[in-house]
């Protein structure tokens, strides 16, 4: 069950983090199509706000499995890493910022996030 409840706080962890990076703030700030270009304000702006999201996810994500919250935020970490990865790969000829930005903003945020949570003693009922 502990190994079950990982998984899922893992990717509840990770869903948050980028639902919040990619569909609100994008959305709020009228920047529908992060792969065209933008302003380096703009950049210096997301940045800051990706690793909130991180940090938000990463927290939310060791919270929902107290024993083991060290583990889910590497999975948090890799799972952001992952969509960002394939997201870059996937979009050939089109500016990569946004994903450069999870990749190197939101994953380590949502990394220490979970690092800062120490991990609750499992008791066996």
């Amino acid at each position: 069950m502990i190994v079950f409840r990982a998984t899922l706080a893992a990717l509840l962890g990770a869903f948050i983090a980028l639902a919040l990076y990619l569909a609100w703030f994008f959305a709020i700030t009228h920047h529908e199509t992060p792969w065209d270009g933008a302003s380096f304000n703009f950049m210096l702006i997301t940045g800051f706000f990706a690793v909130f999201c991180g940090f938000v996810g990463g927290y939310i994500g060791a919270v929902a499995a107290p024993v083991t919250p060290r583990g889910v935020a590497d999975a948090i970490a890799a799972l952001i890493a992952i969509a960002a990865v394939f997201a870059d790969r996937h979009t050939p000829g089109q500016h990569h910022w946004a994903q450069l930005i999870a990749l190197f903003a939101a994953a380590p945020a949502a990394y220490a996030a979970g690092r800062l949570r120490k991990p609750v003693p499992h008791t066996h009922q």
